[in-house]
């Protein structure tokens, strides 16, 4: 992918090219895979690493997006073999019928207006379009067939690589994590102790 490109704070090149959280798509027919938040890898011998987070987003809160960032700066101190290129938020559809929870349409403008400033993180509205419940794993094999269907990211010397996905969690939603294949993903569990938010 060539686009422009600005660096933001987590260090990463993030495109200013390309579908972004501006415009939210209202059905699957003008539905296209938000890409406009991607970094280029910038290290060839690493692995291209994407996050994603699932959930209700009901309403999005500030530890949704802090889940990224404390993500984020445990690969780079712990799990240097990968490269982070970017995150997604997935808002579950209307279908989950979870008491109290919000309309997708609203959570989706939530979410969109939570990341409006953010340079890698990203809302993929394709799980909330869908009419009817689509399981975490199908919601990651999906983001991982866009995330590579021009053959992957793009190194510095020209080469493609495949881009993994990350599941990223809270503790809470591990409990629920009985669907097969979700195990076939890298899976990232942040626990948050009542200290870590004074």
């Amino acid at each position: 992918m060539t686009s422009n490109a600005t660096t933001g704070s987590n260090g990463a090149v993030a495109s200013t090219n390309g579908h972004s959280a501006a415009h939210v798509p209202t059905s699957l027919g003008n539905y296209t895979f938000p890409t406009g938040r991607l970094a280029r890898l910038q290290d060839a011998n690493k692995i291209p690493l994407v996050l994603i987070a699932c959930g209700s987003f009901s309403p999005i809160t500030y530890l949704h997006l802090r889940m990224f960032e404390m993500a984020l700066d445990y690969i780079k101190d712990s799990a240097d073999e990968f490269e982070v290129l970017g995150g997604y938020l997935s808002p579950v559809s209307d279908a989950y019928q979870k008491k109290g929870l919000e309309k997708a349409t609203h959570r989706l403008e939530m979410v969109r207006r939570a990341v409006s400033s953010s340079t890698w993180i990203d809302l993929d509205p394709y799980e909330a379009l869908i009419p009817s419940y689509t399981p975490t794993a199908e919601i990651l094999d999906h983001c991982h067939r866009e995330l590579n269907k021009d053959g992957g990211a793009e190194a510095p010397d020209g080469t493609k690589k495949e881009i993994h996905v990350a599941l990223l969690a809270g503790a809470d939603l591990l409990s629920t994590m009985t669907t097969p294949g979700v195990s076939d993903f890298i899976l990232l569990i942040l626990t948050i102790r009542k200290t870590d938010l004074q």
